[in-house]
């Protein structure tokens, strides 16, 4: 009977290890240099706008999301826009508060908040 319990318990176990319910994606980032010296860049919520609400920048380099004040988010997910290379982004709070990102996958990046959307929206390139 010990047995059998110790058994039932692996099997339970296990079993919950094997469930995975976020959907695979394959992210292929580029290849960074060690010896690069990479740039961060801020991006500052404030009202319903983004600045700048674009921006070009390169494999590695990090943006720093600024929200100054109010309930603001970043959501910059393949849920939201399936075309984005890579997902990024943070939940809904009150500001101030900022969010930090290095883009390690070349393309376009498009992002929002959530509470403003379509209207408070930004885009970056990875090149």
């Amino acid at each position: 009977m010990k047995q059998l319990s110790i058994f039932l318990v692996i099997i339970i176990l296990f079993s919950g290890c094997a469930y995975n319910s976020f959907d695979e994606v394959e992210e292929i980032p580029a290849p960074i240099n060690p010896n690069a010296t990479y740039q961060k860049y801020t991006v500052t919520a404030s009202g319903m706008v983004f600045t700048p609400s674009s921006l070009t920048i390169s494999v590695g380099d990090t943006v720093v999301f600024d929200n100054i004040s109010g309930f603001h988010n970043i959501n910059g997910t393949q849920a939201t826009f399936p075309t984005n290379p890579a997902s990024f982004g943070n939940t809904i709070a009150n500001g101030p508060w900022t969010y930090t990102f290095v883009f390690t996958v070349l393309g376009n990046y498009n992002y929002q908040c959530d509470v403003h959307a379509p209207g408070m929206a930004g885009t970056i390139t990875v090149q």
